[in-house]
């Protein structure tokens, strides 16, 4: 919508610029006459105006094509290029300090129009001072006009919100004295021009009216002479008689007493006969033109193509009046040269000049006193209201101006009741400002600092942060964002009590203080989380601090009458390479931060790429996680356990593996942490074990051997009720009996509530499932604790198998374990063979079942069908 106005505006303007130049050229073609050439042209008002609005470098090219049209087209003279110079004149000023065209063009007339004007006399062949005077004074009269009205017309009308922005110039303010002035100098040139126009015609018409008298009274008065001949001479006359035309010459003589006019009497065929004029004109030729005024009497102009002055070819006019005998075939030419009136015309148009002149002047001064009288009371007030209520705050002394006009009086007065009233107000103001004064330093400390630690607070660290990340980076400094959390916080709260909390946090902040310098300031977000911001140039700075942060701690923190030692997490994201924005350096930080307080102790982390994929593979796998029991993504596999003694398969290890519809196979190493996380390996481990009973459960059904199916079961399975039922279910849906079903647990189950833990499995265990600890040897028991768990089965973990035989001390920790373990009645299990010389070894020291990537990897259900029956046939 707004490119639409827009572009609107666009085309009215340049519609605008064409139609005023069309009107430009219809200007130069028709001017207003004075009288004997002198004429008023009105062209540079629209000139002047597009010079004004466009610039001198648009309007030159088509104001030389205005006047080379009005010279060559029209005729003009060639002195009208006087106003082609005035338009150059103001242009150029404009470009150099544009405003207002008036005084420019009144410079122009003084400077240049004189001279011009005397120049062009001069060429012209004839210098006469009164016409060069009159010359110069109705051209540069009409030139200053034009320029005034164009400058009220780029003053006063609008074109800036009618078309928009037309030029780069700053709009003027018009002031009051400027439109005082305007008004003035219009009211009494209007009318003085409409009045010399006027008087023009008039001068005109007296000066024909005289001369027609004149003329025709002297022919008259020839005709009634001749009317009086005799036939004889009328004969003599058509005969060409030199009596007769002896008559007339002295009939010719009587009547041109004065040499005002010429007299001529001519035949029919415009033979002259008699004259007192040397340069006899009988009829208009073709290097004349003739200007009828009113029955046989007209004007006679010599025509030129071009002249260079308006009053040029009016030098030589001549008025004639002709009469045509009816009695005697003659004709009365009775011709009077213009110039015998054109001087006094002239005068008197000077004498007009002068006047109006005068008028101007008087106007002028007249408005300058105006504007002075009003004008110096209205800037008197201007100044004393300037900037008002910053005077009145500082008790600066106020002049009020006594004008003795009423309206400003009035004015006056109104600015000095409101100034006496905001004075008070500003009094009341101040008592009130020093009351806000401390109630803001207040509320400063309440939203910006921390109320608990006095640091600052989350609002002003997010304040500083994107102050520094909007900062030019033309420092060589970069931004390290140092994310804290304190480890064992909640521990200590719910241990000591919230109250003791606040105290080390206090503890904190105050050690926290005692690093933070100008270019590393430490902020308390909230509960134990605090955050460092450090600019630095210096490539290992942030690590240095990060260690100097972790220093803080090494020192117990006395607390009432206690000592507490605690440790802290930091992650450390840098800018720019870590982020740009705010929200990534946080949120890069937070995640290096979670890195840190995996590896406990007082230790920090830098982010990294590898860190971020990392945690995003992590989400985007626990959100597929969540589809892939409803998807049906998981499916298992079986790995065999084979007895040392005859290779064959005596138990089978349930393992679950996931195809992602995307990223295809992926490793339970990867999916089965974040199902422990989320809390869905509870579902998962039931389906796992549902599906292993029903496939065992199938294979006996079909003929295979009736062998023990082992599910893994997570430690989570044991913090919840109803674990007992969910089996006990899952055997009757299926119908496995329990004696063919294995649960595998890990170490962890017993790290927190044994005793429920070995409550649960004594039931388990009295159904007839056996259990067995996986990974024996990798978490928190020892062999003393095995003979409290309702155990049958121990599984070494492959630490224990892997280079067994290179190691004797491992060698005799293993055969310690199994008879041990077998003289507990448990049954051991070796994982992990893969080597004949790992087969052979763990088969002499009696190790009861077998399992490894040497015997088989896991298969799936219908490659596992076909070792069986290899194995069995």
């Amino acid at each position: 919508m707004r490119r639409s106005f827009v572009d609107s505006q666009f085309l009215w303007k340049w519609l605008f610029f064409a139609g005023t130049l069309l009107l430009a050229f219809g200007s130069a073609s028709r001017h207003p006459q004075l009288i004997y050439g002198i004429e008023f042209t009105f062209t540079n008002i629209l000139l002047l105006m597009l010079v004004r609005l466009f610039g001198i470098r648009i309007v030159l090219p088509v104001a030389v094509l205005v006047y080379a049209a009005a010279i060559f087209i029209y005729h003009e003279p060639s002195y009208i290029a006087i106003f082609l110079l005035e338009v150059c004149w103001i242009g150029v000023w404009q470009i150099r300090r544009p405003g207002y065209l008036l005084g420019p063009d009144a410079l122009f007339w003084l400077c240049l129009g004189a001279p011009i004007t005397l120049f062009a006399c001069w060429l012209s062949g004839s210098l006469s001072l009164i016409e060069c005077i009159l010359l110069y004074s109705i051209t540069a009269s009409n030139g200053l006009f034009n320029t005034l009205i164009a400058e009220i017309l780029v003053n006063y009308v609008p074109f800036g919100r009618w078309f928009g922005p037309i030029k780069n110039n700053k709009p003027l303010m018009i002031t009051f004295r400027r439109v005082l002035f305007h008004l003035s100098i219009t009211l009494i040139a209007l009318p003085f021009l409409m009045n010399m126009i006027i008087n023009g015609r008039d001068a005109f018409d007296v000066s024909t009216r005289t001369t027609l008298q004149t003329a025709s009274n002297t022919a008259n008065s020839i005709k009634g002479e001749l009317d009086q001949w005799k036939q004889e001479n009328v004969l003599g006359v058509q005969l060409e008689g030199l009596i007769q035309i002896g008559y007339l010459q002295e009939m010719i003589k009587r009547n041109t007493t004065q040499k005002l006019f010429d007299i001529t009497i001519m035949n029919q065929h415009h033979k002259v006969l008699a004259t007192n004029s040397k340069d006899v004109v009988l009829a208009p030729e073709q290097n004349q033109s003739a200007i009828p005024t009113v029955d046989n009497f007209l004007i006679e102009v010599p025509a030129q193509s071009i002249v260079l002055l308006p009053t040029q070819h009016w030098r030589n006019a001549r008025y004639v009046h002709t009469v045509s005998l009816e009695r005697i075939p003659l004709i009365i030419s009775v011709s009077v040269p213009v110039k015998a009136y054109q001087e006094q015309i002239f005068r008197e148009y000077i004498y007009q000049l002068m006047y109006m002149l005068g008028n101007v002047t008087i106007a002028a001064l007249l408005a300058w006193v105006i504007n002075w009288w009003l004008g110096r009371s209205l800037m008197q007030l201007a100044r004393s209201t300037t900037n008002l209520p910053a005077r009145l705050k500082q008790m600066v002394p106020l002049e009020w101006p006594n004008s003795g006009i009423l309206e400003i009086d009035s004015l006056t007065h109104n600015f000095k009741d409101m100034s006496q009233n905001l004075l008070h107000m500003f009094q009341d103001a101040l008592r009130m400002n020093q009351r806000l004064q401390s109630s803001e330093k207040k509320l400063h400390q309440l939203a910006y600092y921390d109320s608990l630690t006095t640091l600052p607070n989350r609002l002003q660290f997010h304040q500083v942060l994107s102050g520094l990340l909007s900062e030019d980076g033309g420092h060589n400094e970069r931004i390290a964002v140092m994310f804290m959390d304190l480890n064992r916080f909640k521990q200590i709260n719910d241990t000591l009590g919230h109250a003791v909390g606040d105290i080390l946090l206090q503890k904190v902040a105050e050690r926290f203080k005692m690093i933070a310098n100008e270019s590393c300031k430490v902020f308390r977000l909230g509960g134990d989380e605090f955050v460092f911001v450090m600019r630095y140039g210096i490539n290992n700075a942030p690590d240095d601090f990060a260690k100097q942060i972790c220093n803080c701690f090494e020192a117990p923190f006395e607390l009432d009458d206690s000592s507490v030692y605690t440790t802290i997490s930091i992650g450390i994201s840098l800018y720019p390479e870590h982020g740009t924005s705010m929200g990534d350096i946080l949120k890069k930080a937070d995640m290096a931060m979670y890195v840190a307080k995996e590896q406990g102790a007082s230790s920090y982390h830098f982010f990294s790429q590898t860190l971020e994929d990392s945690l995003n593979e992590k989400m985007y796998l626990e959100n597929g996680l969540r589809n892939a029991l409803h998807d049906e993504e998981f499916f298992l596999v079986y790995q065999p356990l084979v007895s040392p003694a005859s290779g064959k398969t005596t138990g089978i290890e349930t393992l679950i593996r996931w195809r992602h519809p995307k990223s295809g196979i992926i490793s339970p190493d990867k999916f089965i942490p974040l199902a422990e996380t989320s809390g869905l390996i509870v579902d998962i481990d039931l389906w796992v074990l549902r599906e292993a009973c029903r496939q065992a459960k199938d294979w006996q059904d079909r003929g295979f051997p009736k062998i023990p199916m082992s599910v893994n079961l997570s430690a989570k399975q044991f913090y919840r009720t109803g674990l007992f039922e969910d089996i006990r279910t899952i055997l009757e849906e299926t119908g496995l009996n329990a004696h063919y079903l294995n649960l595998e647990i890990t170490e962890s189950v017993f790290i927190k509530h044994m005793d429920p833990v070995i409550d649960t499995l004594t039931q388990l265990r009295n159904m007839g499932i056996q259990i067995s600890i996986d990974d024996f040897g990798t978490g928190y028991s020892s062999l003393s604790q095995l003979q409290r768990l309702p155990i049958s089965v121990v599984k070494l973990d492959r630490t224990f198998i892997q280079d067994v035989e290179q190691s004797e001390m491992k060698s005799s920790v293993v055969k310690a374990v199994i008879e041990l373990a077998h003289s507990m009645g448990l049954k051991v299990v070796a994982e992990g063979i893969e080597t004949e010389q790992e087969r052979n070894f763990f088969t002499r020291l009696a190790c009861d079942e077998l399992q490894g990537f040497y015997f088989s990897k896991p298969l799936e259900a219908s490659l596992f069908e076909q070792y069986l029956i290899i194995e069995y046939r």
